[in-house]
């Protein structure tokens, strides 16, 4: 496999960004991890929102360690053809706090819809949560591809690419 561009990894993670509503959110507290799926969305500059519940366990976890593992990948590929079809993205999160920004998030998650903000502020029981990746990936071999001896089978992906083109 030719090594590819930094444009092509850049292109590929942003059509992966904006065509996979199904993030995989990885946290961890107190050395016990946790993996949770959620209906995701993109902003521009690379911030990604999703809402859940105050009480679920990724939503505690990320009160008290807003380092976050996320995934999103193309789970309509066939096995051994998924070559740059897996971002990983090591990120901080946090609950969006500020109302202007959570009126953002609700128009990127709920479009048409009419949400009530009062439920993802203050004393409501959901909230609205940013990620903002330190650092991404993508795989860069398909299992195809793999032979016992490579160790290495993720590319990054130029953070500031990335985020200009999003």
């Amino acid at each position: 496999m030719t090594d590819p561009t930094n444009a092509d990894l850049v292109a590929r993670a942003v059509e992966l960004l904006s065509g996979q509503p199904y993030f995989n959110v990885a946290t961890e507290s107190d050395g016990q991890p946790w993996n949770t799926p959620v209906w995701a969305a993109t902003r521009g500059g690379l911030s990604l929102y999703w809402s859940s519940w105050v009480k679920a366990v990724h939503s505690q976890n990320i009160e008290k360690n807003p380092r976050v593992f996320l995934t999103l990948f193309d789970s309509t590929r066939k096995r051994g053809t998924n070559n740059l079809r897996c971002l990983y993205l090591q990120c901080t999160a946090a609950a969006v706090v500020d109302p202007d920004e959570a009126q953002e998030a609700a128009a990127l998650l709920y479009p048409g819809e009419v949400v009530e903000l009062a439920d993802f502020l203050a004393g409501g029981q959901k909230r609205f949560y940013r990620a903002i990746p330190t650092q991404v990936w993508l795989n860069c071999l398909s299992e195809r591809e793999l032979k016992p001896s490579i160790v290495k089978m993720r590319v990054e992906v130029p953070l500031e690419l990335l985020k200009a083109a999003t």
